[in-house]
């Protein structure tokens, strides 16, 4: 089983395909426009649980999730960027932007893959929170 996880945007759409032990098999961006293709290609070859932020453009894709009829899991969004941040410079170190304070630091691109690994992280977390509470 492998997890897709979606940052749902306007302009670009991070994703990130983990397997169930949560190593990373890949993250990328892509367009909108390229969404449907990319997903494609995925699902043709993994099975796959999609777990999508909860966005403002969340709807648009949750629609052609389920119109090719992924099993799909919503999750809070909120603050995923400022985690994806921390994750960002734990893997990539931190370079000159060291000498900033934390607020002043900012990855050197655009890290919606990253958000889609997190959001995939919170889903795990919800799972193992809820088989620890049944």
């Amino acid at each position: 089983m492998y997890f897709l996880g979606i940052d749902p945007g306007k302009d670009k759409c991070g994703l990130a395909l983990t397997d169930n032990q949560g190593k990373v098999i890949l993250q990328k961006i892509v367009s909108p426009q390229d969404f449907e293709e990319e997903l494609y290609d995925l699902i043709k070859r993994h099975d796959i649980t999609v777990i999508i932020g909860d966005g403002t453009t969340s709807k648009k894709y949750i629609q052609i999730l389920e119109q090719m009829g992924l099993k799909t899991v919503v999750v809070k969004e909120s603050f995923s960027t400022i985690e994806a941040r921390k994750l960002y410079f734990m893997e990539n170190g931190y370079g000159w932007q060291i000498l900033l304070p934390y607020g002043l630091r900012f990855p050197q691109r655009p890290i919606d893959d990253y958000a889609a690994r997190v959001l995939i992280k919170r889903y795990f977390k919800e799972v193992n929170t809820y088989k620890k509470d049944t």
